[in-house]
């Protein structure tokens, strides 16, 4: 009797379609991709400035230039040592031409002064930043300002052995006129001199030449010998923070470029106040 073979029987399978379960997820999550990736493109620069003291500043607190909320806080963090705080900000894209090494920020908040009122929105509203654009290299990491400075301002150093009796806002005089004002006091690097950077409004920028005096004119200064008594005294504001003066010989050397050094005279010379250059300011306000 014979047996049999079984044989098998082969058929195909049919392919599995993909499940609908799947593709909406995906969908949703090449969105978020996509929304994410816009979103990051459309992010303006993360910049970080340091600051002595927040002064009542905010995660959220603006940052403004001309009256434009061009940046907000991020955060607000104290440093290794707890001496300086450190806030993180984020500039809008339209703002990314402000993130330059000379650059200045400062935290406006009210303040009363012989110089006036300032900050006095921040009264009732938040305090802020301002920036005051400058030129030089792209630059993300900035050390603020403790005190406001005069819009388009140029910036000088002056260097002295003391900082007695001059404060941060003192005026600087020009034939009594105030021209500007002290930004920031410092040490120097090898802590031997004091820096002092000082702020010229931009309409009296031309009276300041490679070979200007610069003279502490702070308080009274009485001066008695045998033919008599000296007296002189600055403007009654710098009784109070201090004042520095100065004076441009009849003949007025290169105008001097944003961050020129200076010393300032420990002796007064009566023949400074003497001096009377010519001095064009109004072709100074035409090139502006």
């Amino acid at each position: 009797m014979s047996e049999k073979t079984e044989t098998a029987i082969v058929k195909d399978v049919p392919k599995k379609s993909i499940s609908l379960t799947w593709i909406v997820p995906c969908i949703a999550i090449a969105i978020a991709l996509a929304l994410f990736a816009r979103w990051k493109l459309n992010q303006g620069p993360q910049i970080t400035i340091t600051f002595n003291d927040a002064n009542g500043l905010t995660t959220e607190s603006p940052i403004m230039y001309r009256g434009t909320i061009v940046g907000m806080v991020e955060d607000i963090t104290l440093n290794d040592t707890a001496s300086n705080i450190t806030v993180t900000a984020r500039l809008k894209p339209s703002a990314i031409t402000l993130a330059k090494e000379h650059s200045k920020w400062w935290i406006v908040r009210p303040s009363v002064s012989l110089q006036g009122i300032q900050g006095l929105d921040t009264v009732v509203g938040p305090r802020y930043i301002q920036v005051e654009p400058s030129g030089g290299n792209d630059a993300f990491t900035f050390i603020g300002l403790e005190n406001s400075i005069p819009s388009q301002g140029k910036l000088f150093t002056l260097i002295t052995a003391s900082a007695d009796n001059v404060a941060v806002g003192a005026p600087l005089f020009y034939r009594g006129i105030e021209v500007g004002s002290i930004s920031s006091i410092g040490l120097s690097n090898t802590a031997s001199t004091v820096q002092l950077q000082c702020v010229i409004q931009e309409r009296y920028a031309p009276l300041i030449r490679t070979n200007t005096i610069f003279w502490n004119v702070s308080g009274i200064h009485i001066d008695a010998n045998l033919l008599g008594i000296d007296l002189r005294a600055g403007p009654i504001t710098s009784w109070i923070k201090g004042g520095i003066s100065i004076a441009t010989p009849n003949k007025p050397g290169d105008i001097a470029p944003e961050g020129y050094a200076f010393t300032i005279e420990r002796d007064f010379d009566e023949d400074w106040i003497e001096w009377t250059p010519e001095i064009d300011l109004s072709e100074n306000l035409e090139q502006q």
